[in-house]
């Protein structure tokens, strides 16, 4: 089974809003899979990256796109409605990775709410 997670970008109340990733989650793997993503396949522009992975796929990610291909969007399933969740939603996704402008924060989900677990900048 894949570990579950949220692919989002910052809001202005400090929190997140994101859409839904099925597999591919875990830090090992998601954090690689997003670097590769933004910096070469959009160039490190993290925006172009963020409204690909949000906007023009507002139904959420299977698995996420890489380089060399790959990755499954939901956006074409009619049978599911993911919509958006947020860092208020309750029980979905054990990570979520925040697209900041110059970093991908990783968070975790506890009992007590996200916790930051890693920050990542984009550039090495």
């Amino acid at each position: 089974m894949g570990t579950r997670a949220i692919i989002a970008r910052p809001t202005d109340s400090g929190g997140f809003a994101g859409r839904y990733l099925h597999h591919d989650g875990a830090p090992s793997t998601a954090v690689w899979l997003l670097r590769d993503l933004v910096l070469n396949v959009r160039g490190g522009d993290v925006e172009a990256a963020t409204r690909y992975l949000l906007d023009e796929h507002p139904n959420g990610w299977i698995s996420l796109p890489a380089s060399d291909g790959g990755g499954r969007c939901l956006c074409h399933d009619d049978d599911v409605d993911m919509g958006l969740f947020t860092d208020k939603t309750d029980g979905e996704g054990e990570y979520a990775y925040v697209l900041h402008p110059d970093r991908l924060e990783v968070l975790a989900r506890t009992n007590e709410g996200w916790v930051p677990i890693r920050t990542t900048a984009w550039t090495t």
